[in-house]
């Protein structure tokens, strides 16, 4: 990348930071956050890692969907086109977990990385599987002080926590079967009511794979469940009473469905049923492009047939601006020579004009 090119960048990107709270208060700072990087997502989270840290992001969350798992996915078979006993479906399966760590993980480094669990990582595995892999990753250090915070000696590494930034509450949740089980449930419930009168907590942010139920993306969430989205009700019907009762700003962050679209849960059921509360979904790290729903394009901000994430500026001391989202695009031109070389003019090629379903009728993915 030359110079000119890398400050150009950087600029733009810096941005996108800066943009969300003009008045860049002390007591603010950002994050990013997207989900379902399988397909394409070794070409694409390199590229938010080295914005995220340009732009001094303080973590980058993952909301799951690693890798494909049911076949190939295009930026492995891309990586690995030269080695056809390592495209193989059993080399794979054997390494997609690696090739996820090696790829996608490392080039955030030193930047915490927060890892979801998406329905894709169930393909054939547990979740024990999924915990053997990514253990360090899900027992980083401020996950593993507020787990003991909230039990001591309680050291089980699971595929939900929740940990502290400034001011916040951030928990990460486990629907990857479309539903919330009733310990991870009644742990969810606990958390939340704890930071009702925590007077550490003025924000709660919530993220999961699948959105909860009656959203604008109801075909692909946990509407879904075998309890028909009971659970993922239940958890709402909480967090909205958490702000009614408690006046501290709740925001919703899910993936699943590939494109990213605000005010998911400007519903008519959920108008009528509680209120209503903020919800962005960012499926947008390298998956095969789903279209947006027509209905909420003339109200909501979205981005469809497009890679990128989410800078998210928090500022948890003032309550009208608590959350502020922005998606920022990944494009073919910031792929950059040396990943193209890696992976192949073939696979960036497939990724950025082929990697789109325009429906997702008869998915089961």
């Amino acid at each position: 990348m030359k110079l000119s090119t890398a400050l150009f960048l950087l600029c733009t990107v810096s941005s996108a930071f800066q943009r969300a709270d003009p008045a860049n208060t002390s007591s603010s700072w950002t994050f990013v956050i997207s989900g379902d990087s399988r397909n394409c997502g070794d070409l694409i989270m390199p590229v938010i890692a080295q914005r995220a840290k340009a732009a001094g992001a303080r973590f980058y969350w993952h909301l799951g969907d690693l890798r494909a798992l049911y076949g190939v996915d295009e930026d492995y078979a891309g990586l690995h086109r030269r080695d056809p006993a390592m495209s193989t479906m059993t080399a794979y399966l054997k390494n997609a977990w690696d090739d996820f760590e090696q790829n996608q993980v490392a080039p955030f480094a030193p930047l915490p990385f927060f890892l979801g669990i998406g329905n894709h990582e169930t393909i054939g595995r547990t979740r024990e599987q999924f915990i053997a892999q990514f253990q360090k990753l899900l027992d980083i250090e401020p996950i593993r002080r507020q787990r003991e915070a909230d039990q001591a000696n309680d050291h089980a590494v699971r595929t939900y926590y929740h940990w502290h930034e400034p001011g916040t509450d951030l928990i990460n949740l486990d629907n990857a079967k479309s539903v919330f089980d009733d310990a991870q449930l009644q742990w969810a419930i606990k958390v939340i009511a704890a930071d009702e009168t925590n007077p550490d907590v003025q924000l709660l942010l919530v993220g999961m794979h699948e959105s909860l139920p009656d959203s604008y993306s109801q075909d692909h969430s946990m509407n879904q469940g075998t309890d028909k989205g009971a659970s993922g009700r239940a958890l709402y019907k909480r967090l909205l009473e958490f702000q009614k009762k408690s006046g501290k700003p709740v925001h919703i962050f899910s993936s699943h469905s590939h494109y990213y679209l605000t005010d998911i849960y400007n519903t008519g059921a959920w108008q009528a049923n509680g209120g209503v509360l903020p919800g962005t979904l960012i499926g947008t790290a390298g998956a095969q492009h789903y279209s947006v729903p027509p209905e909420v394009k003339s109200f909501a901000t979205w981005a469809e047939n497009e890679y990128g994430y989410a800078v998210v500026r928090v500022n948890p001391l003032v309550a009208s601006r608590a959350v502020q989202v922005e998606f920022v695009p990944v494009k073919r031109q910031d792929v950059g020579t040396e990943l193209e070389n890696k992976f192949g003019r073939d696979a960036v090629d497939f990724c950025f004009s082929k990697n789109w379903r325009a429906t997702l009728h008869g998915d089961p993915y």
